[in-house]
């Protein structure tokens, strides 16, 4: 029997990783942004570059394991443990 009480949480986490992510690449994206414009010196814009990236990367890496969480809890009809 199959418990359908948290269905609703498996969405929310989903929904919080993408709002995650956004949130990462747009860090990722204003980082960038001023490293281009020439905003500070030289080290300092290769440090805002490297940010850049690891932000976007770590929203690539939540949008990844959000909807591998909830791609795990669908179960075809015929798996189902009873």
């Amino acid at each position: 029997m199959r418990v359908e009480s948290h269905t609703c949480s498996y969405w929310l986490i989903l929904a919080c990783a993408f709002v995650g992510a956004a949130t990462f690449a747009f860090f990722a994206i204003t980082l960038i942004v001023q490293a281009v414009s020439g905003h500070g010196s030289h080290a300092g814009n290769i440090l805002r570059v490297g940010l850049g990236f690891v932000s976007l990367f770590l929203g690539i890496f939540f949008v990844a394991v959000g909807t591998l969480y909830v791609i795990s809890f669908d179960e075809a009809d015929g798996n189902e443990f009873r």
